[in-house]
């Protein structure tokens, strides 16, 4: 009896001394980040005592779970929108802004126009363009900066979750060699190696699992792993096999290297990585569709007019190389491949990629990607045995407003890919290539006049000009109208008219004339000639006007005022004015930034409230670990009475003996 009283206080001694120090540890550890509260659980045995059976975290592993993923989502909108704002607050400086310049700019020739024969006014003009290209340098500088920006911390934060995943993976080893030589768990470790998981997923959101042995593993949200057993993967950027000049992240296992799928990657570097996309790389191809389609434009409406000295006008803006990247698995040697926008056409241009393939001995394949990576609905395919290329060798892509030249058919293989994008750093590369104001073609390059003989008060004007290649219209290189062009328009009577070469031969007629509008066109000579001509009012039969390029008025500003109509075109996709473009950059940074701030505050809500949540689960409360101690301090004294019972017992059986 008594030896049975001795055993069960004893254990009631154990039990409670067992439980008195995990109380003590809680309670110790109760600021200690990361720590789970412990508790010592026990079983009765046959012969009325008590066992430890073990002790143990209190732990939910989906709470632990929803923790990290809350705190990835807030990392991730957190640096999302500390890039953002940053960025938002630069480019909507009023300092900063490409419309002041394209005002400025397009002022100055609005005020050239008022007297076309001023070197001042054109050396303004010409300043004004000359500070509108250093703009588009200092826009795209900006954007750059920025992109560096986030390219160093891209480069810290991978080296701060290595070493995480490192630690992990180290401690994993750690706690199989503490449990093998124990039967209670590394519950420090463990607690350890939570606070380092919570870590990673500031970085980028993991799943977390554990093995059959117990130890912790982590994979990407995607599945890629970063820990595994004792070993820990290695997150990098590599420059981007099909286009050096952008990097991708990688996952290196050490004898080779997977890409990353960044597709929801969460976390601070996921921010980085949709900063890098949605911003950097947005924005300085918007800044670089703008840049080409103002020198697009201007080059083009400066052609079709005569500069100060009399020239058909030359390119005012001189685009950047268009970069060409092989792709890393081609087998044939193409090295004469080049690309440039076509004259005219950069309305068609698209922002993302452009990817040239061979299909076939003649055939040549482009697809273009969006910003995203994704395959748009517009292609082209080139046909080189019908094809006919420019005097420059290249062949025009239409649709896409691409020109390539290939050089040597035969160093092109089958399924060879050679990728480009022509907004790429278009804006810091543009140049003014006009040297000074007397390079900005003010006039047209044909002029009119009335035959003073004329019965009726009807005049005539130039309306439009749309080509003055020599190769192709009606205006010759000497500076004078072709011969067989026209040159001359006679009515024969109220409603019809002939349209006359320069020898007074009749290339149309035209009779029921509605109206006087496009008279060449009315004829169908206007496409042929690259101009056309109108009259102001009802003509008489007998009233001829004739057409030269030497019947121009030395204040002729009918081509400048095409120039600085370009302001109001809607020249950039072909749905947006210069202005209306940028201004639709800034408000979409505004506008992410605002939706990202208010992210950032909803998810840092939504991530205290898993905190806190665990915090009831796992965390530490002192009130009731003391009325755990209080029970416990208790539960030791009556054990202590027991053995005391026992013993008094066990002394009054063996007086009893004696």
């Amino acid at each position: 009896m008594g030896s049975g009283l001795y055993s069960i206080g004893l254990s009631g001694l154990q039990s409670s001394n067992a439980r008195i120090n995990t109380t003590g540890q809680n309670t110790a550890n109760v600021d200690t980040e990361g720590y789970s509260r412990q508790r010592t659980t026990t079983v009765s045995s046959p012969t009325g005592a008590v066992r430890v059976k073990d002790t143990s975290r209190i732990v939910d592993k989906f709470v632990n779970d929803q923790v990290r993923t809350d705190t990835s989502d807030h990392s991730y909108y957190d640096t999302y929108h500390s890039m953002m704002s940053v960025s938002d607050g630069l480019l909507g400086e009023s300092s900063v802004s490409l419309n002041s310049y394209l005002n400025k700019t397009f002022k100055a020739l609005q005020d050239v126009n008022n007297d076309p024969t001023s070197s001042s006014l054109r050396e303004l003009a010409h300043s004004s363009l000359k500070s509108l290209t250093s703009h588009y340098h200092t826009l795209a500088k900006l954007v750059g900066d920025q992109k560096t920006i986030a390219d160093k911390k891209m480069e810290t934060s991978l080296g701060e979750l290595n070493n995480l995943t490192s630690q992990v993976a180290s401690m994993n080893d750690d706690i199989l060699q503490e449990e093998a030589g124990s039967n209670s768990p590394a519950s420090e470790l463990r607690d350890q190696q939570e606070v380092l998981a919570k870590k990673i997923s500031s970085y980028v959101n993991v799943k977390v699992q554990y093995a059959d042995n117990g130890v912790m593993t982590v994979h990407l949200a995607n599945g890629q792993p970063l820990v595994m057993d004792k070993t820990s993967t290695v997150l990098k950027t590599i420059p981007d096999p099909n286009d050096p000049n952008q990097k991708k992240l990688f996952i290196d296992f050490g004898k080779y290297t997977v890409g990353v799928k960044t597709e929801h990657l969460g976390g601070s570097i996921g921010g980085l990585v949709d900063y890098q996309s949605e911003f950097a790389k947005k924005s300085d191809r918007t800044l670089g569709q703008s840049a080409i389609s103002i020198a697009d434009a201007m080059n083009k409406q400066n052609s079709l007019g005569l500069d100060a000295n009399g020239s058909f006008g030359k390119g005012l803006f001189q685009l950047g190389e268009i970069k060409v990247h092989a792709g890393s698995e081609n087998v044939g040697k193409a090295s004469n491949i080049a690309v440039r926008v076509t004259s005219g056409e950069s309305a068609d241009l698209s922002l993302g990629d452009y990817e040239l393939s061979k299909t076939d001995d003649n055939h040549f394949m482009v697809k273009v990607f969006d910003l995203n990576g994704k395959l748009t609905s517009k292609s082209a395919i080139l046909d080189t045995s019908t094809a006919q290329p420019d005097k420059n060798g290249y062949f025009q892509l239409d649709g896409l407003g691409m020109s390539v030249r290939l050089g040597d058919l035969s160093d092109y293989k089958l399924q060879d890919v050679y990728r480009f994008s022509p907004t790429d750093g278009a804006a810091g590369s543009l140049k003014l290539a006009a040297k000074n104001g007397d390079g900005i073609a003010l006039s047209a390059p044909v002029g009119v006049k009335t035959n003073p003989s004329n019965l009726s008060n009807a005049t005539l004007s130039v309306t439009s000009v749309t080509n003055t290649d020599p190769n192709s219209s009606a205006f010759s290189g000497n500076g004078e109208l072709y011969p067989i062009a026209p040159h001359s328009i006679y009515f024969t009577s109220d409603d019809a008219y002939e349209v006359r070469d320069g020898q007074g031969n009749v290339l149309s007629s035209v009779n029921g004339a509605q109206d006087f509008k496009d008279l060449l066109g009315k004829a169908g000579l206007a496409k042929e000639a690259g101009f056309d001509v109108s009259i102001t009012s009802a003509p008489k039969a007998g009233d001829e006007f004739s057409m030269s390029m030497g019947d121009l008025g030395p204040a002729d500003n009918f081509n400048g005022l095409q120039l600085a109509d370009l302001q109001n075109r809607s020249l950039v996709g072909g749905k947006s004015t210069l202005a209306e473009s940028f201004s639709d950059l800034v408000t979409s940074v505004g506008s992410k930034t605002a939706t990202l701030d208010t992210n950032k505050k909803s998810s840092e809500v939504v991530m205290n409230q898993s905190v806190a949540r665990r915090d009831e689960i796992s965390g530490v409360s002192l009130d009731e670990e003391a009325v755990n101690l209080l029970k416990y301090q208790q539960s030791y004294s009556a054990a202590a009475q027991v053995i005391t019972a026992a013993r008094t017992t066990f002394d009054t059986l063996l007086g009893a003996v004696r």
